[in-house]
């Protein structure tokens, strides 16, 4: 792996170095299903929500290079104790908003907008905050996207590249977390990359639970390990199958923007219902 190199970046995003490279990152309070009142299977009962309180955590943004392809990876820790996990984060395709990353630069795998915007879009108003609010103590791990045939680069299907960034970003940050363990979860169409990166991932590492959040055409998750899968589908971005669970518009008229935005199902469940909530409750019921 001498073709592998892993630096800090956070000085040329964010204008600060850190501590052991974390630099201190607030998350907002977010609305969170009630796990006391979720009935497994059943579309007939409706979800309540409370609200999880707003957390500190410790933020890292790194770039991963083999040969001459670099990505960013952020990582997101809990602000004071050590992770004994990590969870991995496959987004959605970028492709699918070529137009708008086209105007952050998305070609550039270090561009500063873009990595900005996946920060405050997807970790801290989105997965590290559901990650964050859950009882369990994980790592997130974040793999930032860039334009080409294979947005995840070298990270695509590349399980001993993928080791080796996480122990150098170990390093990196004075051994702040754990990797012997992971989970691992995705979004809509990242599904077809998830399940091409996932498993030579795991000939290096247990994935002990796979979290699937309406992915199209309704495609299963693979957990290659053997070990849990959660499968999450609202039946606008492929049907509720078996092995779903199903998470149809009547079980939201609990969530506060259901009566302004219910009649757009599209942009209502899967655009914000889903990503929003689904990883919070596959954690806190595995």
């Amino acid at each position: 792996m001498s073709e592998t190199s892993v630096r800090p970046i956070n000085k040329e995003i964010l204008g600060m170095e850190g501590t052991d490279n974390l630099v201190t990152q607030i998350i907002p309070a977010i609305n969170v299903i009630n796990t006391a009142n979720f009935r497994a299977g059943d579309s007939t009962n409706l979800f309540t929500f409370s609200v999880a309180p707003g957390k500190t955590g410790r933020l890292g943004i790194f770039a991963a290079k083999k040969h001459e392809v670099e990505r960013a990876v952020m990582i997101l820790l809990p602000q004071n104790t050590k992770p004994d996990g990590i969870l991995i984060c496959i987004t959605h395709g970028f492709a699918q908003a070529a137009a708008a990353l086209s105007k952050l630069g998305w070609d550039n795998p270090l561009s500063p907008e873009a990595v900005k915007f996946a920060l405050l879009k997807h970790i801290v108003n989105r997965w590290g905050a559901q990650m964050l609010a859950s009882r369990k103590n994980l790592a997130l791990v974040y793999i930032l996207r860039s334009k080409g045939a294979k947005e995840l680069g070298p990270f695509a299907s590349d399980g001993e590249f993928f080791m080796e960034v996480i122990k150098k970003i170990a390093e990196l940050t004075n051994n702040a977390f754990s990797y012997g363990k992971a989970e691992a979860f995705t979004f809509s169409s990242g599904i077809y990359d998830f399940n091409k990166f996932i498993v030579p991932v795991a000939k290096y590492l247990p994935i002990n639970a796979v979290y699937a959040i309406d992915p199209v055409h309704s495609l299963n998750i693979i957990n290659p390990s053997g070990g849990m899968r959660k499968q999450y589908a609202s039946g606008t971005s492929g049907p509720i199958v078996a092995g779903f669970e199903p998470m149809g518009l009547d079980r939201w008229q609990n969530e506060d923007r259901y009566q302004m935005d219910k009649n757009d199902k599209f942009m209502y469940l899967h655009n914000h219902c889903m990503p929003m909530y689904c990883l919070h409750l596959g954690l806190e019921t595995t």
